[in-house]
């Protein structure tokens, strides 16, 4: 059974005449008959008693008639439903991304939101494992991570390089200088991501490559909690410099050596479809950030 054996079979029903019911459905008169003769095979009854000048529907044909227009009205309701989820006039947005990105993922989500208030978003904060874990097993729409990704479910789209920056307060004597070299970090006490976290891996790493071992005063899993510390003066840090949520009262400067660069990458699922809502996320993330020529 086809949908066009339902569509022809309500054509039928509700003309009572098949010629009026083929030009209704625009196919010829036997195409109409073949295809209602089908429908009686399929369901082992007829469905019309066919008389001189028109027809009527049998018991069998008024009991089908109920469930075959609601399936027809179910169908119609799912086409206006893509309508709009394609339209972006309803539907749902579900975005991972490391705590670290947030500067990032923040202003694409406003922009998203303020375009189409219909949506609903759903914003997962986690460390990149986790992000890539649950974007793998469908949970997620598009995160928001490093290229390459780790995990062989997925394809990174790199979008920016994550550049390692030194973060202070803009009162700090530090915040006047327009590089920072290994020297003067060395008396100062520093608030840092913690560790486990990818960022913090890559700040220890530079840190051991200039051979400097941080007073570390403050380790916290939130952004927030490091930037409001550095903010009050207690402490410096080292951030991804274009991810910053809340650079208020702060100054980003360029350390020397510069660390190496990452290349942060949206996130897809190999072969799955992309929503119209995450391609629209994707793309305020792709203007806002382009990677520099390698």
């Amino acid at each position: 059974m086809e949908l066009r054996h339902l569509r022809y079979f309500s054509a039928v029903a509700d003309a009572l005449h098949f010629g009026r019911a083929a030009r209704r459905v625009h196919v010829s008169q036997p195409t109409l008959s073949q295809q209602i003769r089908q429908l009686e095979e399929e369901l082992g009854a007829p469905l019309f008693e066919r008389a001189r000048g028109g027809v009527r529907l049998t018991q069998a044909g008024e009991l089908f008639r109920t469930y075959a227009s609601r399936a027809l009205e179910d169908v119609d309701a799912g086409k206006v439903a893509v309508g709009a989820l394609r339209g972006l006039t309803t539907g749902a947005l579900r975005v991972g991304y490391p705590p670290s990105m947030r500067g990032v993922v923040l202003p694409a989500l406003s922009a998203v939101l303020r375009r189409h208030p219909g949506l609903v978003l759903s914003a997962e904060e986690a460390v990149v494992r986790r992000v890539e874990r649950r974007l793998a097993d469908g949970r997620l729409d598009v995160g928001l991570g490093y290229a390459p990704a780790r995990s062989p479910d997925l394809e990174a789209e790199p979008v920016f390089d994550s550049k390692l920056a030194l973060v202070v307060a803009k009162g700090h004597p530090l915040a006047k200088l327009e590089t920072v070299g290994a020297k003067p970090l060395t008396q100062e006490p520093f608030a840092l991501l913690s560790r486990g976290l990818r960022v913090r891996a890559r700040v220890d790493a530079w840190f051991a490559a200039i051979r400097i071992a941080p007073h570390v005063a403050l380790e916290s899993n939130a952004v927030a909690t490091v930037l409001a510390t550095v903010r009050a003066g207690l402490a410096v840090t080292v951030l991804p410099e274009p991810q910053l949520a809340d650079a208020a009262g702060l100054a980003v400067k360029r350390l020397s050596p510069a660390p190496r660069a990452e290349l942060a990458a949206l996130l897809w699922r190999k072969g799955a479809p992309r929503t119209p809502a995450a391609e629209l996320f994707a793309a305020e993330v792709r203007g806002a950030r382009r990677p520099s020529k390698r």
